[in-house]
């Protein structure tokens, strides 16, 4: 396992959401702005109106099926930068994004280990 030393120069974790025709948006912004290493998750999730009005059963089985049922597919792009290049690569996500839905999260990362092979 490699403990990265992130010394004075914090990095934070930039995790974009976003409809999957709308990938490709993401990807060609980072790689414009230098960034090629990132990961991807796709996911199913439900805007905060359309949970508000749900109520679920007590049958795990029924919440599952609803959930799947009443979702929407999105993915999740992460990448970590370091934090001063942050404000300019959400700027830039902004500007390629405008006009369709989307959610960028910022977190600090304090520390990163990696376990190779």
């Amino acid at each position: 396992m490699v403990d990265i030393d992130l010394g004075n120069s914090m990095k934070t974790m930039v995790k974009i959401f976003v409809d999957h025709e709308h990938l490709v948006r993401v990807i060609n912004t980072l790689t414009e702005l230098g960034i090629t290493g990132f990961y991807l998750v796709e996911y199913h999730g439900m805007s905060p109106k359309t949970w508000k009005s749900f109520r679920l059963s007590e049958d795990p089985e029924m919440a599952l099926t609803a959930i799947r049922n009443q979702s929407e597919p999105g993915v999740m792009v992460n990448t970590v930068v370091n934090s001063d290049k942050c404000d300019r690569l959400i700027k830039q996500l902004e500007e390629a994004l405008k006009g369709i839905r989307y959610t960028i999260i910022g977190h600090k990362v304090t520390s990163i280990k990696v376990k190779g092979d």
